[in-house]
């Protein structure tokens, strides 16, 4: 039989790796598209072409940037959920081995002060 484990230990380190990421991506997005309007308006009038080139590059580039963060972002979620689902089950499954050692302990009886007749 194969057993699955979730490295928390492992997943929560990912998690602080990524925690800034959607952050910096965002904000790398807003610099890629300051700097390509800046560009736009300094082509002047002769640069049509020019232009158009650098709003598509601006709008593909800070879309791609921002779709990136989100995708970050909902991975850190989903590692975050991950992490406490696992933990969850490790709570569930050590309570019901708790009861179940607590309860057979009652009905067997302690043996340490068990009296010999």
């Amino acid at each position: 039989m194969t057993r699955y484990a979730i490295d928390s230990d492992g997943v929560s380190r990912e998690r602080l790796a990524l925690a800034h990421d959607p952050a910096e991506l965002r904000e790398c997005a807003s610099h890629v598209a300051t700097a390509t309007a800046g560009a736009v308006a300094s082509t002047g009038d002769e640069g049509d072409v020019l232009r158009v080139e650098l709003d598509r590059f601006r709008v593909v580039h800070a879309l791609a940037l921002d779709a990136v963060a989100d995708a970050a972002g909902a991975l850190a979620d989903r590692l975050d959920r991950s992490t406490l689902e696992a933990r969850s089950v490790e709570l569930f499954v050590t309570a019901g081995f708790a009861g179940v050692t607590a309860s057979s302990t009652v009905n067997l009886g302690d043996p340490v002060s068990a009296v010999v007749p």
